[in-house]
């Protein structure tokens, strides 16, 4: 069993409960767990573009700190700092590297740090748990934990537009990814192209301006059906929020009838792996993923 120091950020708490539970799961499974950094705080969101705004980067390199304090009291650890949400790998990704390249800053913001006895040396490696499954664990491993191959399930591979820029916080070939696509084939589903795999959500207007996100939404749930999908698969909360309420609310102002579920990665493969589904909290979906578990007789 290797042990990974895992941040969780604020939304695997609240909105995606679900997305964590799953991945903590498997992550046993795998004999890869995600153990929970003690005493962490929010990493800051999104990751500022003013470049002398050290104010932003305290946040993001106080969870690097105690990330780096949680490995060492960790048996069989890895070095690496492992993160579910998009945004948050992002985040810490790109603050890790200009650190790094950095000495001077990282003197600065350790100095901010000095009142917790906090330090931060550079030396973790921020991945995303996508990373660890596709390189530390592989897909064959994955596939031989599957106990109910998802039949039946076409699943259009979304990775909006966090996962795959910048380059220094990319998991995959911003072009041509394969990560999503190689996980769900090795679950025994279907993966389904659409060009529109990293067209935006629409983000935080969903706060400032709904209707630019339901026009998003609209294009990115039609080109997945019209290939023949039947569900998304994600690995951002914000990104799934958006796809999952304003599917229903065309459902609700259009009567739109070809409404897809929104599985967040690790959910399919806790049902292919045979966890509980009460897990996966699939009853805080708006879109309720159990409708499509039902036609396909999946038990």
């Amino acid at each position: 069993m290797v042990n990974y120091s895992y941040f969780p950020g604020c939304n695997l708490k609240t909105n995606a409960k679900g997305f964590e539970k799953s991945a903590i799961a498997v992550s046993k499974k795998l004999e890869a767990e995600l153990v929970e950094i003690p005493n962490w705080n929010c990493c800051g969101t999104v990751h500022t573009m003013t470049t002398d705004n050290l104010m932003k980067r305290i946040a993001p390199v106080r969870v690097l700190a105690r990330s780096r304090k949680h490995v060492e009291g960790l048996e069989n650890s890895s070095q690496d700092i492992v993160t579910l949400c998009s945004m948050c790998n992002s985040t810490l990704k790109i603050v890790n590297s200009e650190v790094r390249e950095n000495p001077e800053k990282l003197d600065v913001i350790n100095y901010q740090l000095e009142d917790d006895e906090e330090t931060y040396s550079s030396d973790m490696e921020v991945k995303h748990f996508l990373e660890i499954l596709r390189d530390n664990i592989g897909y064959a491993k994955i596939a031989s934990k599957v106990v109910k191959p998802l039949k039946g399930f076409k699943i259009t591979p979304y990775y909006g537009c966090m996962l795959l820029h910048p380059k220094v916080a990319k998991i995959d070939d911003e072009e041509m990814p394969s990560v999503l696509e190689n996980l769900i084939e090795s679950l025994g589903a279907e993966a389904i192209f659409s060009p529109l795999f990293k067209y935006c959500c629409g983000s935080y207007h969903i706060v400032s301006d709904e209707d630019i996100v339901t026009r998003q939404v609209q294009k990115i749930i039609d080109s997945a059906t019209a290939r023949g999908a039947n569900a998304l698969a994600v690995a951002c909360p914000l990104c799934a929020y958006n796809l999952d309420q304003q599917q229903k609310m065309l459902m609700e102002k259009t009567g739109k009838k070809d409404a897809i579920p929104i599985f967040y990665f690790s959910q399919l493969m806790a049902l292919a792996m045979g966890e509980p589904v009460e897990i996966n909290h699939f009853e805080d979906h708006k879109i309720d993923p159990r409708i499509l578990l039902k036609e396909l007789e999946f038990k």
